[in-house]
């Protein structure tokens, strides 16, 4: 019996596909911050970019973070402030949802996804969200793909500088959820960030092999539940055959001694 079910994003309930390397895309970014007085050339900037990540994230792992994120606005507020430029908040964050944009083939729904939120809300469960992402457009993609009203409490690890497998970022939600590993259900679509982050906490899990997941999946893993079509209306169906908290208080309220 669980009280939450958790879930991760992209790849799992939403379909994504994107490309940071495309030299359009630093084209334009180096337009962009030529706009602001920040002055690049599209190679500048991406190694600019890439050379600021990787020290951000060795900032984290000298601070024991094991598996550490970063918050991708300091990245851009960096790269400004190399070439003395004076932008304000809102010009970061328009910076990272343009960048965004430009590294964004599509971002959709896996078909099945609304109606299996809407079926672990009308089930009462508590709907977490527990993703790899970004802050600055992951609230966005949310909102637009209609998937923010569902969940009672979302974690992204930009928030916290710390990423799945870590235990501490699964602790994180834990912690503030107040509820036990032993309640939870985590679902998600990587047999390492997902599944074995969740395992290694004691919690079950759903694995969901998905076209965003990786190719080089073991035929073994220790999830209770593996659905190699990845079909969200498959998992529906599983689902309803796990007993709810109301289907347990019905069945001892119904029972004679």
């Amino acid at each position: 019996m669980y009280k939450a079910i958790i879930f991760d994003l992209y790849g799992t309930l939403l379909d994504i596909h994107t490309d940071e390397s495309q030299t359009l895309l630093w084209d334009k970014m180096a337009y962009l911050y030529g706009m602001k007085g920040a002055h690049y050339t599209a190679e500048e900037l991406q190694e600019g970019y890439l050379s600021h990540v990787s020290l951000l994230m060795d900032k984290r792992r000298a601070k024991g973070v094991d598996y550490p994120d970063i918050d991708i606005i300091k990245v851009f507020k960096h790269l400004y402030k190399v070439k003395n430029a004076k932008v304000t908040k809102q010009d970061l964050v328009e910076t990272a949802k343009f960048f965004r944009l430009l590294s964004l083939d599509y971002v959709k729904p896996y078909p099945g996804a609304i109606e299996l939120l809407e079926y672990l809300k009308e089930a009462n469960y508590k709907i977490l969200l527990l993703s790899n992402a970004q802050e600055s457009f992951t609230m966005d993609e949310l909102h637009v793909t209609g998937l923010k009203k569902y969940f009672n409490s979302i974690y992204l690890s930009s928030q916290y500088k710390v990423a799945k497998p870590s235990n501490a970022f699964f602790q994180i939600l834990l912690d503030k959820e107040k509820i036990e590993p032993s309640e939870c259900l985590f679902i998600g679509n990587d047999h390492t960030t997902d599944i074995e982050g969740a395992i290694q906490m004691g919690m079950d899990s759903v694995y969901l092999h998905t076209n965003c997941s990786q190719s080089d999946v073991p035929d073994v893993i220790d999830a209770m539940w593996r659905l190699n079509s990845g079909n969200l209306f498959e998992l529906i169906a599983l689902m309803k055959t796990i007993p709810t908290i109301e289907t347990i208080e019905k069945i001892e309220t119904n029972t004679i001694d």
